[in-house]
């Protein structure tokens, strides 16, 4: 299979890491989106082969190129855009979160995808990550019982950022961006879907992006009952010096009738509390999202994030950030 890659922005690793492990996967074209784009950077490391095209036109490359599959990793509001374009020419997508910035670009990309017939998977990679793995096998096992609540965190520090993050429209807003890995991994470890959505946001601290909020909470229902909590920031501070901390401060919480299972530890350990132990639960093996992505367009099986998945968690997270906007509470 051909592979290229269209920009650099974001989770570019999760496809050039797994490509070592991809024999009949090949990159031959890359397509930069404009001057910050890191795609130099990357071609530094083992998984770039010595030949690669550059374009500084994504159009041009893919009807030259003709690819299976192509990367789309481009400033947040033109994602839609490039994958509705390699869409329309049959390329395969794996694609950074969101999908979309707005309802109508999903929709117009849902409506390309499904013209096409082609399979797209949006880089939820926190789900396939080892903790993730370990609470959805604690909670499917029913080892908590069933469940009822959650609570999902997002802490980032804002640090230098792009120029588009200063406006809404062409950051998004931070729910999009930075909560919806918590809406996502809450949603698939506690194994139901969202029926409901209520939020609010705010930006009190990074007075010179007045498009990215530094802040905020999100409330929803789940089908069947139960609730979840999540909470997103970008007031994280950045380490300057001293011990190495991680990037983030992902959490999550679920407790059922029985029990509550917990990520801690800044993402490095699960710990399962039940009326007779509180224990360390071993972690399961992590998956590979872009090897399974790979094969599930061979017809290897499903990938952990199927392209249904990668449609309703964008729009779950558009909508939460819509229903911040308004101050509304929102039907999912």
């Amino acid at each position: 299979m051909k592979l290229a890659m269209i920009g650099s922005y974001g989770h570019t690793g999760i496809v050039l890491r797994s490509l070592p492990h991809l024999p009949d996967v090949q990159l031959v074209a890359v397509s930069r989106y404009g001057s910050g784009d890191k795609l130099g950077f990357y071609g530094k490391g083992p998984a770039w082969p010595e030949r690669v095209a550059v374009y500084e036109n994504y159009q041009q490359m893919i009807r030259e190129v003709h690819p299976d599959i192509v990367s789309v990793c481009m400033p947040l509001h033109r994602n839609a855009e490039a994958s509705i374009f390699a869409a329309r020419h049959g390329c395969h997508i794996i694609g950074e979160k969101p999908l979309a910035t707005t309802l109508a670009d999903l929709d117009a990309l849902k409506a390309a995808v499904a013209q096409a017939g082609v399979k797209v998977c949006a880089m939820f990679e926190m789900r396939a990550s080892a903790p993730y793995q370990t609470v959805r096998q604690v909670v499917q096992g029913g080892r908590i019982g069933g469940p009822i609540l959650a609570f999902g965190q997002k802490s980032y520090p804002f640090g230098d950022r792009d120029e588009f993050y200063r406006t809404r429209e062409t950051f998004g807003g931070t729910i999009p961006w930075v909560a919806i890995h918590a809406l996502e991994f809450t949603r698939y470890c506690f194994g139901r879907d969202y029926r409901r959505v209520a939020a609010m946001h705010s930006n009190l601290s990074l007075k010179g992006y007045p498009g990215s909020e530094d802040n905020g909470g999100i409330l929803l229902e789940f089908d069947g009952g139960g609730h979840a909590i999540i909470s997103f920031d970008y007031l994280r501070p950045k380490a300057s010096a001293g011990p190495k901390r991680r990037h983030g401060d992902d959490r999550l919480r679920i407790a059922g009738s029985e029990g509550i299972v917990e990520i801690v530890d800044e993402g490095t350990r699960v710990v399962l509390m039940t009326a007779s132990a509180v224990e360390d639960v071993p972690l399961a093996p992590a998956r590979d999202l872009f090897g399974e992505f790979v094969a599930s367009i061979r017809g290897d099986g499903p990938c952990i994030v199927t392209p249904e998945e990668s449609f309703r968690i964008t729009e779950v997270a558009l909508k939460a950030r819509d229903a911040a906007d308004a101050k509304k509470i929102v039907e999912l």
